[in-house]
């Protein structure tokens, strides 16, 4: 959404940079027209910019990719760029409970929110968490390069004070939130097994 912003944590009112992901320039041309809709219509609306969702139901992403790949080959890990790429990250019932605070409490004709915690971590740390619950110490084979992908952002941080005004809290750090998404994945073989 925010492209590479120059602020961190970045709030909602972050200047837009230039984009670097179509995904975020997507969503942002997406947050356009809701709003003139609701401009133009009456209407209100609800906007709601996460971090990366980790928890129950989880089908793709890194931790996945990570479970994935240890349960392959436990003695090495690839990891997409250097590793050092920082992130943050949202427990998916902490999700659910910050959109549903807001649509009680915020009474705004656009009301857009941040929602993650206060804290981010590098790559190359939660693969670290997933091979330690897994008891293996695997190599970490990086591809280099400070992006993992071609619009990859290599620090997301979000500003979520505004969600947080309303008495929102996250219950659930980064660490616990990505255990108990590796706890989900063991749970559910199937989910591997049917790629």
């Amino acid at each position: 959404m925010y492209g590479e912003p120059k602020v961190f944590p970045t709030p909602e009112d972050a200047p837009f940079p230039v984009q670097t992901s179509l995904y975020a320039a997507s969503k942002l041309a997406a947050e356009g027209m809701i709003a003139a809709h609701c401009e133009g219509f009456g209407m209100r609306a609800w906007i709601f910019r996460f971090v990366s969702i980790l928890g129950e139901r989880y089908t793709h992403g890194h931790v996945w990719d990570f479970y994935r790949q240890l349960r392959e080959h436990p003695q090495y890990l690839d990891v997409l760029g250097n590793g050092r790429q920082r992130k943050s990250y949202l427990y998916v019932q902490d999700c659910v409970d910050a959109i549903l605070l807001a649509l009680e409490r915020a009474a705004g004709k656009v009301n857009i929110f941040n929602l993650g915690t206060d804290e981010y971590c590098e790559v190359d740390e939660s693969a670290g968490w997933i091979a330690q619950h897994l008891g293996l110490n695997p190599e970490l084979r990086h591809t280099g390069g400070e992006r993992g992908w071609v619009g990859d952002s290599p620090f997301i941080f979000l500003d979520c004070h505004r969600i947080r005004s309303l008495g929102w809290r996250p219950k659930l750090g980064i660490r616990e939130a990505v255990i108990r998404t590796v706890r989900f994945l063991e749970a559910n073989p199937w989910l591997l097994e049917r790629r």
